[in-house]
């Protein structure tokens, strides 16, 4: 299937326009195997037979649609189950403002109008940034009343914490014999916050203020979804992270995620569960990572949509 998408290098974090997907008669479809594929500029959507659920992906980092279903090994089990799949092209956002959700939200509406798609059984997910997408757009649409609010929302070993974040990346900088990879990305946290906010007298301030969950000041955001059900999936691997990247295990999404678990169950959010795997993390090339969509059950995350 030739698919017609045009990748834009916009800058991170700003209000987007939306990228609505195009007419049935301009996109790419075809049926196989009783799915219709669809491919849009916004996404690529897998149409399943006798449809009865919609799982909305987000990537994680640059990635798009296509690193998704590479990484992610569902388009078989879930069509099997009626499960339609959109595999969302939207990237490289560690959290949305307003008018991003809002672009977003528009997005979603036309995607499932102009291909007709369940709007009674959605769930949304995401890997690393692209959680946080999830996480914040599944807030927005819940408070909003939209017409494509989801029922559940997962996270897959995500940022939740940007303050935590920012704080990680200053110490990285001035740690000596980490490896170039790990200062790189450090780097990039800490000159992409600096360009965001422009004042590094406030910065944290205003870091903490658009963080989803602030674990030092027990920030709990999100708050719309509290009755919604929610997934937080990570891999507590210490050993990897300290051998691979000189990463102490307080300073992994894996972490910030396990006690910030702890404050959402202390609030009694019912419908809030923590999975934590082990061994489970792994790229599709074979090498291990446990900041990998695998660390994701399939069939358990099938059941968890259609229960």
């Amino acid at each position: 299937m030739k698919k017609i998408r045009s990748i834009l290098l916009l800058p991170f974090f700003l209000p987007l326009g939306c990228a609505h997907p195009q007419s049935a008669e301009d996109s790419s479809a075809h049926q196989s195997d009783h799915t219709k594929i669809i491919a849009t500029d916004a996404c690529d959507i897998h149409k399943a037979e006798k449809e009865k659920a919609v799982l909305i992906l987000y990537p994680g980092g640059g990635n798009t649609s296509v690193e998704t279903k590479k990484e992610f090994d569902i388009i078989k089990k879930a069509k099997k189950n009626h499960i339609s799949v959109i595999f969302m092209n939207f990237n490289n956002h560690l959290w949305l403002n307003n008018s991003t959700c809002e672009s977003r939200t528009d997005e979603l509406e036309t995607i499932f109008t102009e291909f007709q798609l369940n709007r009674e059984n959605i769930y949304i997910g995401g890997m690393s940034m692209g959680g946080n997408v999830a996480l914040i757009l599944t807030d927005h649409l819940i408070r909003t009343s939209s017409k494509v609010a989801p029922k559940g929302v997962f996270v897959v070993d995500s940022p939740i914490d940007l303050y935590a974040l920012f704080l990680k990346a200053q110490k990285d900088l001035q740690r000596k014999g980490l490896s170039e990879e790990r200062l790189a990305e450090s780097r990039w946290i800490v000159n992409f916050f600096g360009k965001e906010f422009r004042s590094s007298d406030s910065m944290a301030i205003k870091i903490a203020a658009i963080s989803p969950f602030v674990l030092t000041s027990k920030k709990i955001g999100l708050t719309a979804l509290r009755e919604t059900k929610l997934r937080f999936y990570t891999e507590p691997d210490s050993l990897w992270w300290r051998e691979n990247r000189g990463t102490d295990f307080e300073d992994t999404n894996a972490f910030v995620i396990r006690q910030i678990s702890k404050q959402i169950e202390g609030l009694g959010w019912k419908k809030f569960e923590l999975i934590e795997t082990k061994g489970k993390g792994y790229r599709a090339n074979g090498n291990r990572h446990p900041h990998s969509w695998s660390i994701v059950e399939v069939d358990n995350l099938i059941k968890w949509i259609t229960e």
